[in-house]
């Protein structure tokens, strides 16, 4: 890779960084946290993600904006395997969070419910 290209990818990476930091400090005072970090990790994961094309030779290029390139300027549209990484960057991003986010709602639900017993001995909630 020219040293070039390794430039722009870090002043890409650099900028993709700063606007996620933005959107999170702009959600920071949301209710549920985990689906801003859902949000933002989606959103991470399609802008970040390298994707190679067919091309023999080709470097590796963001998924998003390639994907929005090849439908836009390409005659047959976004290649199959560009679709498919942007697919599954985003796919396995949302998974995992949402994956957090219920365990994380279920530890809070536990919490929440111990906190009461405590408080309160003769509780039982059947």
């Amino acid at each position: 890779m020219s040293e070039d290209f390794q430039f722009a990818w870090m002043v890409y990476a650099v900028s993709t960084l700063i606007m996620l930091l933005a959107g999170w400090w702009f959600m920071r005072n949301w209710r549920w946290s985990w689906v801003r970090q859902t949000l933002l990790l989606v959103v991470a994961a399609v802008l970040l993600i390298p994707a190679k094309t067919s091309v023999a030779e080709s470097v590796a290029v963001p998924v998003l904006p390639l994907f929005v390139y090849q439908t836009l300027f390409e005659d047959e549209g976004a290649a199959p395997e560009v679709i498919t990484h942007l697919i599954f960057a985003s796919g396995g991003a949302l998974a995992i969070m949402l994956v957090w986010g219920f365990i994380s709602l279920l530890l809070k639900f536990r919490r929440k419910r111990q906190r009461r017993f405590n408080e309160d001995p003769y509780f039982d909630e059947q």
